[in-house]
């Protein structure tokens, strides 16, 4: 599927979900959206996502490359070890285990869905929050002097 194709499709099924995608974000998305703007909705839009499941898993393993998703901290289905996350967002979804250190004043958001396990450990003055979906689980640990906001079962 060429990427204007993905965009259309994707675009399409958020429009057909029981809670639809809102106008604003209907209108602004465009047909010729690339890979790295379609990726950005999605983080930008998370909520809209777990609420709607969308797009489906296996679509996203079908029609979306481990590189790309790489770029954007998007990790389905893969041991995962992040030695020193920076700053943003990191997702996880499908059968996701692993563990990501942030170290450092860095702010990181951490979404885990499906049957995920991934632990977190933050030091040295890192602010992290973690949204457990689903069945996904994991432990968190902090020094000190970071802070880790942990939030299971999240509903969107």
């Amino acid at each position: 599927m060429t990427e204007r194709e993905l965009s259309i499709v994707l675009r399409e099924l958020a429009c057909s979900q029981p809670t639809p995608l809102c106008g604003k974000w209907t209108e602004e998305w465009k047909d010729d959206a690339d890979i790295d703007e379609l990726l950005d909705k999605f983080i930008r839009g998370f909520d809209f996502c777990v609420k709607n499941d969308y797009p489906p898993l296996d679509f996203c393993r079908r029609n979306f490359k481990k590189e790309d998703l790489h770029r954007h901290n998007i990790f389905i289905d893969e041991e995962v070890q992040v030695a020193d996350a920076e700053n943003g967002y990191y997702v996880f979804l499908g059968e996701c285990r692993g563990t990501v250190w942030v170290n450092g004043l860095k702010a990181v958001t951490i979404f885990v869905r499906h049957g995920s396990r991934i632990d977190v450990c933050a030091y040295d003055g890192a602010r992290v929050q973690v949204r457990y979906y689903d069945h996904s689980e994991g432990v968190c640990k902090s020094d000190g002097y970071s802070k880790i906001k942990k939030c299971n079962n999240q509903k969107a």
